[in-house]
């Protein structure tokens, strides 16, 4: 009788042995990995001539270039994102697509890992993939603009710069900015990425469970290095975006480049 009261307690301790085995496991596979902690970034972007301010309609003198002028539409496309951290890591905010816009300053970029950044690289103008498209078939910055941001066709695909305004021809630039200026590029041969410098501070983004403000780059976009050496008498509009051969093509697209800047 002892002998099997000795084995009735054997087997249920083989029993609840092999229920807190299975049990532990179970709880194992429930522990997850914490999520990395996210945090927002955004751009704080400035419409300049030089170092004023540029509002809709303010007739603005450049000193670099000696011209006076205003903006009516100052447009462009940002995309491709790409935000550094200090120790070089490369974090990519997908399908992020921003419209500047004359009065605008700033914009949502989007999520990504906590810590401190140092740089920030983006393209002005669209992607080839989402160049194709149609803006109906989109929502947002990339559905039906006014004014109109694409060409018209699929061909063409969308205007990746647009700036429209009025200048002053004049030989001593003392008269009225009554001259008007339209100047559109786009096609994929005129996607410009720009790689900002380092920040002096780095920028702190910090977790967006704290309801932290997004962590802004201030950036300021010139449109007087934009239309430096352009000629607004004799060459006041672009007729065609893909026309590689014009010259003021070629002057407005290698000066993208070095129209942006950190606000000091």
């Amino acid at each position: 009788m002892k002998s099997k009261k000795i084995k009735l307690i054997s087997k249920t301790l083989l029993v609840v042995c092999i229920l807190s085995f299975f049990s532990c496991k179970k709880k194992d596979s429930l522990v997850t990995t914490p999520s990395t902690p996210m945090g927002t970034i955004a751009f704080h972007l400035h419409t300049n001539i030089d170092t004023t301010e540029a509002d809709s309609g303010v007739v603005v003198m450049d000193h670099v270039s000696s011209k006076k002028f205003q903006l009516n539409v100052a447009q462009f496309y940002i995309s491709g994102i790409i935000a550094y951290k200090t120790d070089g890591t490369a974090e990519p905010i997908s399908n992020a697509y921003i419209l500047k816009n004359i009065s605008q300053e700033e914009y949502i970029i989007g999520q990504v890992p906590a810590g401190n950044y140092s740089k920030i690289s983006f393209n002005v103008g669209i992607d080839a993939a989402t160049n194709v498209t149609n803006p109906s078939s989109h929502i947002g910055v990339l559905g039906t603009q006014n004014p109109a941001m694409w060409f018209g066709n699929t061909t063409q695909g969308y205007i990746f710069m647009n700036v429209q305004g009025y200048a002053d021809t004049t030989t001593t630039h003392t008269g009225n900015a009554n001259q008007p200026f339209v100047y559109q590029l786009g096609g994929n041969a005129e996607l410009k990425t720009i790689n900002m410098p380092v920040i002096a501070n780095s920028l702190v983004v910090t977790a967006s469970n704290t309801n932290a403000l997004p962590a802004e780059f201030h950036i300021i976009c010139d449109y007087g290095i934009l239309l430096n050496n352009v000629n607004f008498k004799t060459n006041n509009a672009i007729a065609t975006p893909f026309n590689s051969d014009s010259t003021t093509v070629k002057q407005i697209s290698n000066n993208i480049a070095n129209m942006f800047r950190y606000e000091i």
